[in-house]
């Protein structure tokens, strides 16, 4: 009788976990209803290869002014697929919040704005306007950070569509002053909010603040171990801080849970992040699991997921070339105390369990 009970037990649980993944599955991959954009993804994010570009601006002036709202005029050049110089008469301006700052970064995150008369039949067609995260100061350090922010990106694409799509580029930047040299330094675009939104069905939930049960559990967990993994701690689905919640156009389905901007994390390392206060840790290396409490069955099919993708993952760092083999080394250590954490059963239960957040009605 004891070992049937136990049989028994050990099938419900079995059950339970495949219909939990069966779940996860479906949820991250399409069950709200389609629009008209739905599954779109604009030229610019159809490739993966490294844009040359040239843009060509007053910077002195754009950097000078501390609002993110006045435009200045630029000149935005490349060579199209089959070789033809393309160019287009644009507009851009600061963007962020830290690194809008003069003694955070000399060389500032842009917004770059087209008209949608000269973008048609370019790369950047229905692009009216969007982030380029740049370098922010000119010490080579600042660059590999850039990378390492953009691979990032590129891992939470492994995991999961239900992610910013990047596009890398190598921008030669022209002061039209002709007082400062050029510079050339790696930068990516992120694909627009709504445009993400529409490629995966859904729309953008722009409410004041969101209670954490109301999210897409197994895809919320997803997140949480993601942000683990690089060592973030500077985001908050319930204070839309560094996250956007997409659901379907009805808002009947439970919202997903996308994050964006990585600067701060442990994986990046850069000069000017600090530790949470909060959290008392003492380096922004120091991991900190941010998620609420879930059911070990979701928690072992992220798990799951992680372990799957782990070569993809490792993959993605050490064979980017622009990153240094010293940066490689230190990013593919960071990940291996992650994949160490994961895969032993009693650091799951403490990390993931015991010091996970409690969920209040």
């Amino acid at each position: 009788m004891m070992q049937r009970d136990k049989l028994l037990k050990k099938l419900k649980s079995k059950i339970l976990q495949l219909g939990l993944i069966l779940g996860f599955i479906i949820i991250s991959i399409g069950n709200i209803p389609a629009q008209n954009q739905a599954g779109v993804i604009l030229p610019l994010f159809q490739s993966e290869s490294v844009i040359q570009l040239r843009l060509l601006a007053d910077f002195n002036q754009v950097f000078a002014n501390t609002d993110d709202e006045t435009y200045f005029p630029a000149t935005l050049t490349w060579d199209d697929v089959t070789s033809h110089r393309k160019e287009l008469e644009i507009e851009i301006r600061t963007r962020g919040i830290t690194r809008r700052m003069p003694d955070i970064c000399s060389f500032t995150p842009l917004r770059l704005r087209f008209s949608e008369n000269g973008i048609a039949n370019t790369i950047f067609e229905g692009q009216k306007a969007i982030k380029l995260v740049t370098h922010c100061n000119k010490a080579d350090v600042y660059g590999q950070n850039t990378i390492i922010e953009y691979l990032i990106y590129k891992a939470f694409n492994l995991l999961t569509d239900s992610s910013f799509k990047v596009r890398p580029a190598m921008i030669n930047y022209v002061y039209n002053d002709q007082k400062n040299d050029s510079i050339q330094r790696f930068a990516f675009f992120i694909e627009r909010e709504k445009h993400l939104a529409q490629r995966l069905n859904g729309v953008e939930l722009d409410s004041a603040k969101i209670h954490p049960n109301r999210l897409n559990p197994y895809h919320t967990c997803l997140m949480d171990l993601f942000q683990f993994m690089i060592g973030n701690t500077d985001y908050s689905a319930y204070e839309f801080h560094n996250i956007i919640l997409v659901t379907d156009e009805m808002q009947k389905l439970p919202p997903i849970a996308i994050p964006y901007d990585f600067d701060w994390s442990g994986l990046v390392s850069a000069y000017y992040a600090k530790p949470n206060s909060r959290l008392k840790t003492e380096t922004v290396q120091e991991r900190v699991y941010r998620g609420f409490k879930k059911p070990i069955e979701i928690i072992n099919a992220n798990i799951q997921l992680f372990n799957s993708k782990k070569k993809e993952i490792y993959d993605l760092f050490n064979n980017f070339e622009l990153l240094k083999k010293s940066e490689k080394k230190r990013v593919i250590k960071y990940l291996d105390e992650f994949y160490q954490i994961i895969n032993n059963e009693r650091q799951v239960k403490r990390e993931f369990v015991e010091n996970a957040r409690i969920l209040h009605n």
